[in-house]
């Protein structure tokens, strides 16, 4: 299958469908992921760098079907920063 550019919310509106999944829920916590990759100017969910550790926090059923929040992505990298000491 070829994926068009900016094809992302068709996809994303039919797998909602498919499987009955509200995609502006991050699939960790609930609460709305403010995803608007639909929106003319992009979203904020095409450039923010998700930590691979925190995509295998997702269930595996629910896994690329809807954005994580910012929230979460910075409450896993505040958590990161603490485990590292200062030497």
């Amino acid at each position: 299958m070829i994926i068009k550019p900016n094809s992302w919310h068709i996809i994303k509106e039919h797998i909602q469908m498919t499987i009955n999944l509200d995609a502006s829920q991050c699939p960790l916590c609930q609460q709305d992921n403010r995803c608007d990759v639909a929106s003319a100017q992009g979203c904020w969910c095409s450039v923010e760098k998700v930590p691979n550790a925190l995509i295998q926090q997702v269930p595996d059923d629910k896994k690329g079907l809807s954005c994580i929040c910012q929230t979460c992505i910075k409450k896993f990298n505040l958590t990161q920063e603490d485990n590292f000491i200062a030497l």
